[in-house]
């Protein structure tokens, strides 16, 4: 049989140019009793041809002009179509062209499979919708041992980002990052203390969340954010000085905010001299990328908290009075998240995978621009997870016409019985 439906029989299949085939076909049940009051004294009420679309065949889109008889109940005056088992009747598709759709539109876009499918792109959408739906439903949760807790900017907002460091996987991704969702997601892992370290940025909301569910987890502040308001303070001060010279001074710092965003250990020779030359003529440009070098100087070493809490507090003290003021800030977030920061020493886990992560759902999100968040977001979680299963790829050999994709040359010869069509076809 043509299209392997067993609640449909195909009269005649027609080509119609080089993209589409035409089906024509009857449904083979017959209706006992009325759907509504189960009386059984119904009778003949017409007939109708409705369009269904079917997974695609050779490449080209399948339409199913399915013809069903139409009864009335003589009991409750309700009239209905003959059932088709093989038939979605809220998406005007087989349900198997469903399940194709929510395999294929949550890898590729709507648009694209719309085109291949030939249902609008919103039919698309709502197949979709419902799918994401039902994957939330049955996600299962995994609980890391090493959680990481970021966010993502999209449409303007900051979306909650939850990772597994250890196992390199993203949890969940959810549309805001409050205090309160955050602590309903933590609530959502199975068990919560099997969470042993916690690793994040210095987002308040973030560390009162942890501390309410799972207080016994250390907080490990990220590396990167520690070192990043190294640099944000170099970059303060380097516009600071900048706005006090001249024209003719200022093109001899060409380049200057590269070169102080350097580390020593990346310069190159002449990199080098030219910030040796600043000692003499600009000592705050060159004192400032010397306080920004012994502090990330600091999260480079391999020693103890303590040792790392002296080597701090050297450090503040080394600092030159004319570029301290730009430290000010930082030094003052550190000391607010003293235990935190310095936790890293202790267990030396970063946040690196969670932003990488981001990175990813960002190119997913420019991949198709208009995805609701519900559709990204399952995007990101269910597309080449672990727990997915790959389906096998067809054996060499086996006939086409044995996985019911092969269209049989007789139904191209122009015989048959042509469907009548009723004034209110659609």
């Amino acid at each position: 049989m043509l299209l392997k439906l067993s609640a449909i029989s195909v009269v005649k299949t027609v080509e119609n140019g080089e993209h589409d085939y035409h089906v024509y076909a009857i449904a083979n049940s017959e209706p006992s009793a009325c759907p509504e009051c189960a009386n059984d004294a119904i009778y003949g009420h017409g007939k109708k041809v409705q369009l269904f679309m079917d997974t695609p065949i050779h490449g080209r889109r399948v339409g199913i002009f399915l013809e069903r008889k139409r009864y009335r109940c003589r009991q409750c005056q309700k009239t209905f179509f003959q059932t088709c088992a093989d038939i979605d009747d809220s998406h005007r598709a087989t349900k198997r062209l469903v399940a194709f759709i929510e395999r294929t539109a949550i890898v590729n876009t709507c648009v694209s499979v719309a085109h291949d499918v030939g249902l609008s792109e919103g039919s698309i959408r709502g197949i979709l919708k419902n799918y994401t739906e039902k994957l939330d439903k049955q996600y299962r949760f995994e609980t890391p041992e090493i959680l990481g807790i970021d966010e993502v900017h999209l449409n303007r907002e900051m979306r909650l980002v939850l990772t597994n460091i250890a196992e390199r996987t993203i949890v969940d991704m959810i549309d805001n990052r409050s205090k309160k969702t955050v602590i309903n997601a933590l609530y959502r892992f199975k068990n919560p203390k099997n969470i042993r370290i916690v690793t994040m940025d210095m987002w308040r909301p973030y560390r009162d969340a942890v501390a309410a569910v799972i207080p016994h987890a250390v907080v490990v502040i990220d590396k990167f954010h520690i070192v990043k308001m190294a640099n944000e303070a170099v970059e303060s001060g380097r516009k600071d000085l900048r706005s006090k010279l001249t024209k003719e001074q200022s093109l001899q710092l060409k380049r200057d905010r590269w070169l102080l965003l350097k580390r020593q250990r990346d310069l190159e020779p002449m990199d080098e001299a030219m910030l040796n030359g600043w000692i003499e003529n600009y000592p705050e440009l060159y004192a400032l990328h010397k306080a920004k070098e012994g502090f990330c100087d600091i999260w480079d070493q391999h020693c103890s908290r303590n040792e790392a809490i002296t080597l701090f507090n050297t450090w503040i003290d080394s600092i030159p009075e004319s570029v301290f003021h730009y430290f000010d800030g930082m030094i003052s977030t550190v000391r607010n998240w003293h235990l935190e920061a310095f936790n890293y020493f202790d267990h030396r886990v970063t946040n690196a995978y969670t932003e990488s992560a981001n990175n990813h759902i960002k190119s997913i999100a420019k991949q198709g621009r208009g995805y609701s968040f519900e559709v990204l977001r399952a995007r990101v979680l269910f597309i080449g997870a672990k727990h997915k299963i790959r389906p096998k790829p067809f054996k060499q050999g086996v006939a086409e016409k044995t996985i019911g994709y092969a269209l049989p040359d007789y139904l191209f010869d122009n015989y048959g019985v042509e469907i009548p069509h009723d004034d209110d076809n659609s």
